[in-house]
């Protein structure tokens, strides 16, 4: 029986979620079990000024895995209130002071594009259309590899040490 197109998407989906999160958790085996909110740690590191910014973004990126789980959970078991919580969540975090890694033209872009697909993720639930979820959770999930992606290229132009000899400058 060949797959139809929104099992073979839903698939990728699946499989591209599942890499990113493998990844994240390999990246991190230090992490904290605690359940903190978005709004938790804001207030945690508005009251301490030394707090490891590492980890606080790192726990950070845990809570937009678990927020990434309801979703592909939602969709595997259409259960459109979880798909609509997670995304909802998502949307959230991405107006998140936290959220800002980088000022730059296309990062806003990156961010301003995930907020609307989010936003569309949201609506699609809503009206409990799980093709139109699928596809947004895809898009989704592009958005974030792609702007990793970018915004690991820029920590590690970053580190590059000052060098007017070489050109480099910050």
């Amino acid at each position: 029986m060949k797959p139809t197109t929104l099992q073979a998407t839903f698939g990728i989906a699946a499989l591209a979620t599942a890499a990113v999160a493998t990844w994240a958790l390999a990246a991190d085996s230090n992490r904290q079990s605690d359940a903190r909110s978005v709004d938790e740690i804001q207030v945690a590191q508005a009251g301490d000024e030394k707090a490891p910014k590492d980890k606080d973004l790192s726990h950070f990126m845990r809570v937009k895995l678990d927020a990434s789980g309801k979703i592909l959970e939602g969709l595997a078991v259409e259960d459109f209130s979880l798909i609509k919580e997670g995304a909802q969540q998502l949307h959230s975090m991405s107006t998140a002071e936290k959220w800002r890694v980088t000022n730059d033209a296309l990062y806003r872009q990156f961010s301003g594009d995930f907020q609307r697909i989010t936003q569309e993720l949201v609506d699609a639930s809503r009206n409990e259309n799980l093709d139109a979820a699928a596809l947004k959770w895809m898009a989704a999930t592009m958005s974030c590899i792609e702007c990793h992606r970018y915004a690991r290229g820029i920590m590690i132009a970053d580190r590059l040490p000052q060098s007017p000899e070489r050109g480099i400058t910050r």
